[in-house]
């Protein structure tokens, strides 16, 4: 085999049997909220601590599962869990206080929880939805935000947050059509962590984009002025930082480690060091991309 150094830098079996764990307690959570009309204000204090503590403790080991995981059971709590896990994140990146990160990282937690008050069989339908079924779909952060009143959250970011995280700073969004200056930092916050998270899966209706099509996606809505760049750009910044040591696929088949990815501009490319020592510069091979980030098991089975 070859000597491959950086392995610690690589998602490893531990983390995925933590987050699984995780992931289920979230589940329970979210469910039981709905079903009983009741938050158990204390559980989720404690996935909360569990998350910023285990979970967004390893950037790249927190980006390489939301990009890699199979996404058993009903998505929308893998969605929330990562969601939470980048919110996470966010709160160390921008310095926050524990208390502000705790409540951030809540909000990630049950953003889309308004989902769950919305008749399965509509929320997993397939084919294409009618007007009046997509309208009703877009009411969750409606819907998720009066639940959350309802069983007594009182803190006005969470549930602004919840409230807003499909609004865009233009005006564009969703259910109130709010500008910048109405959303919330929290909401701004978590519009950017919602749409990155679901291009890391594969959905019905579109494949799974690496860290960097992401980016790209990004920063065109950040130009065309929906998302906030006051956060977003930190968000894509460190999120490049934390990718550094990260292996990927390349498109030509081809595995490396990220050894650098230049901060001159946001939708910057990196440059990769295969497993045969050989150097590529993507910002100048145009003509190879990131194809995916690789798990340990992946590189050590190839």
């Amino acid at each position: 085999m070859i000597d491959i150094p950086g392995m610690d830098q690589l998602l490893d079996e531990n983390y995925m049997a933590y987050y699984d764990i995780v992931r289920d307690q979230v589940e329970s959570l979210l469910t039981n909220t709905v079903r009983e009309r009741r938050l158990d204000y204390q559980r989720l204090q404690r996935v909360v601590i569990v998350i910023i503590d285990k979970l967004a403790a390893d950037g790249a080991k927190a980006f390489s599962q939301i990009h890699n995981m199979e996404r058993q059971g009903d998505y929308i709590f893998h969605h929330s869990l990562n969601v939470g896990i980048m919110a996470a994140l966010m709160g160390t990146w921008m310095g926050w206080p524990e208390w502000q990160s705790r409540q951030l990282v809540a909000a990630g937690l049950l953003h889309d929880i308004g989902k769950l008050t919305i008749d399965k069989n509509l929320m997993n339908k397939t084919g294409k939805l009618k007007p009046e079924e997509f309208a009703i779909i877009k009411r969750h952060p409606e819907f998720g935000a009066r639940l959350l009143q309802e069983v007594g959250v009182e803190i006005s970011d969470v549930i602004s947050g919840v409230a807003q995280h499909h609004e865009r700073c233009d005006g564009s969004g969703y259910p109130a059509g709010l500008g910048k200056e109405s959303i919330s930092v929290f909401a701004r916050i978590l519009a950017f962590l919602d749409i990155y998270d679901a291009m890391a899966s594969n959905r019905v209706y579109a494949s799974k984009k690496s860290p960097f099509e992401a980016f790209a996606v990004m920063g065109d809505d950040m130009k065309a002025g929906r998302l906030d760049p006051e956060f977003a750009v930190q968000f894509m910044k460190n999120t490049s930082r934390a990718l550094v040591g990260t292996w990927v696929e390349l498109s030509n088949g081809e595995r490396g480690r990220i050894v650098y990815i230049p901060e001159s501009r946001i939708a910057a490319m990196p440059m990769v060091q295969t497993i045969y020592d050989k150097f590529v510069d993507l910002e100048n091979r145009k003509d190879i991309t990131v194809k995916s980030i690789m798990t340990a098991r992946e590189l050590l089975t190839q």
